[in-house]
């Protein structure tokens, strides 16, 4: 099963990891995927990974720039 990463706006989370068979429904509307994995772990390293290239570039001190880098690096 594919695995979405998501962001919320305005939601205090980093990134949300939402399967691909629950996308459609309106509760996830608001969602901007910005990654997709092929399955559960391959989700949880991948959003690990755009944690620590976040954190290499601008340090792991503040994550309020997170979605803006997000975006602007993976759409």
């Amino acid at each position: 099963m594919e695995y979405c990463l998501c962001i919320k706006p305005n939601d205090k989370n980093l990134l949300h990891i939402v399967s691909q068979d629950h996308m459609h429904k309106t509760a996830y509307a608001a969602y901007t995927v910005v990654k997709t994995a092929l399955d559960e772990a391959d989700a949880f390293a991948t959003a690990a990974a755009l944690v620590q290239d976040f954190c290499d570039v601008h340090g792991d001190t503040d994550f309020s720039n997170f979605q803006t880098w997000l975006l602007r690096e993976c759409l």
